[in-house]
């Protein structure tokens, strides 16, 4: 037995820290999975957004929307913006999960937003981003093993 708690299962809107032996995990369609990695401190933190901006700049902290997940992440971890160039960043999901647009016309769908949320507010923090899987059409599990100090991704396809 390795001392393994059961996964912590990240849903939409929420956000978890974790250090070993936790598994942090989320299932992803458009939603885009949001994971840091703090080597350096052993901290480790899964954020499941569905939005890519709050409606306000005065959000409780949470994870619904892209810009108030990094934000919350951040302060949950007690970042301060010398620390951001120690965390590693990881995404996931993003996809589009139905077309967007109108007859003939196509518009960015939510899934692509969040994505491009996600990396314009990373740079804007200094925050590199270590791997990214993102976009196309099937859902993901993202998945992070805080006693390996890995993330990983896998595809879910549809039933």
């Amino acid at each position: 037995m390795t001392g393994r708690r059961e996964p912590v299962h990240v849903r939409m809107g929420e956000l978890a820290l974790g250090t070993a032996p936790d598994l942090l995990k989320a299932t992803l369609g458009s939603c885009v999975g949001i994971a840091f990695v703090w080597r350096a401190r052993n901290l480790f933190a899964l954020a499941h957004c569905l939005l890519p901006r709050a409606p306000g700049p005065d959000m409780p902290p949470g994870a619904r929307y892209v810009d108030q997940a990094v934000h919350s992440l951040l302060q949950r971890l007690q970042a301060e913006p010398a620390d951001c160039a120690q965390i590693e960043a990881h995404l996931a999901g993003g996809a589009s999960m139905r077309e967007g647009g109108t007859a003939g016309q196509r518009t960015p769908v939510v899934g692509a937003l969040n994505v491009e949320a996600a990396l314009r507010l990373l740079h804007g923090r200094g925050i590199a981003v270590h791997s990214q899987d993102t976009g196309g059409t099937c859902a993901r599990q993202m998945r992070v093993d805080c006693a390996e100090a890995s993330v990983s991704v896998a595809r879910v396809s549809p039933p």
